[in-house]
């Protein structure tokens, strides 16, 4: 029943449907979509502790039809594998599977997200947005002290694909303007003004995905991986995710979308591990799949970043 009432909301009458404009009817065919992605990591999370191997065949297989299907279409991917299209049994080949798993690495982000994020917690609501993990402390300190001053400086910054002459140049405390510290300290930071097109909606889901990760309970009360190693690992990822998002251009959005798959196959292992964690007292049994996903996860970390199929390479997130 509550499918039916998302589906009646997104298509409504017809003189409702002529008053919403593109932009709610694709934000309530994202939210049904999360709630699709949910449904199937929820599925495949059931499959794999149901106690019958013929249920939790099927449970898996419901799975499987969701994100290779139905998934799939609301993705805007051509379906050709689907039970509906199919006379008799086939194996599938590798294309269909890589399509599966790529929904179900979605779900798995969603998923993380939905569990660590309050929603208050998902908008970009400070300047800087994130300043270059590398950059000196005495340097940093200048950005800092320009952060938390009067009035919201970060408003006079200078976008990052602008022309700054003083770019690099040396800062004085006490002696250099606020305004000048920006221009100085320029593709050292980035702001919500260098996020405002549809990259930036790309890297939020970036920066979203790295948060949750980093608060779920198995990473931060399971001591299975050095903490510290693997904030490095998305500090760097932010931050080139960030860059690239201020640089904007089709580019850009490429590069992205190669991003979040990595980060995607980093959040499916980790949630493999963190609801094994979390379900650790109620079954003792779970201890061999806490140890194999555990496994997983370091595995993923070792050779970062993972290779992901159709990934573009990464150029110009190097600071200029």
């Amino acid at each position: 029943m509550g499918f039916r009432v998302s589906f009646w909301h997104i298509s409504g009458s017809r003189t409702q449907g002529e008053r919403m404009s593109e932009w709610d009817v694709d934000a309530r065919v994202e939210e049904l979509t999360r709630g699709l992605r949910r449904m199937a990591a929820r599925l495949l999370q059931s499959a794999a502790e149901h106690p019958d191997a013929v249920r939790a065949r099927e449970l898996s297989a419901a799975a499987r039809v969701l994100t290779s299907d139905v998934l799939a279409r609301l993705d805007g991917e051509a379906v050709e594998d689907s039970p509906a299209h199919r006379s008799e049994p086939e194996v599938q080949d590798t294309v269909p599977l890589a399509k599966s798993a790529a929904s179900e690495y979605r779900a798995a982000l969603d998923e993380l997200v939905e569990l660590y994020l309050p929603d208050y917690t998902r908008r970009l609501d400070d300047d800087p947005v994130m300043t270059d993990p590398d950059l000196s402390y005495e340097r940093w300190n200048h950005l800092h002290r320009v952060r938390y001053g009067r009035g919201n400086t970060f408003e006079d910054a200078p976008l990052w694909n602008d022309a700054v002459s003083s770019r690099g140049k040396a800062v004085v405390r006490g002696m250099t303007s606020k305004v000048e510290v920006l221009r100085r300290l320029h593709h050292s930071y980035v702001t919500r003004q260098d996020l405002d097109s549809p990259e930036g909606e790309l890297v939020v889901q970036v920066l979203q995905g790295c948060k949750a990760t980093q608060r779920s309970r198995a990473i931060g009360d399971g001591d299975f991986v050095d903490e510290l190693d693997l904030k490095r690992k998305l500090d760097t990822l932010q931050w080139r995710a960030v860059v690239i998002a201020a640089g904007r251009g089709e580019q850009a959005r490429a590069q992205l979308l190669t991003q979040l798959r990595q980060l995607e196959v980093l959040a499916a292992v980790v949630l493999e591990l963190d609801t094994a964690f979390r379900q650790r007292s109620s079954s003792p049994s779970l201890g061999a799949r806490i140890a194999a996903a555990a496994h997983g996860v370091k595995a993923v970390l070792r050779h970062w970043p993972p290779k992901v199929e159709g990934a573009v390479a990464e150029s110009g997130h190097t600071t200029p």
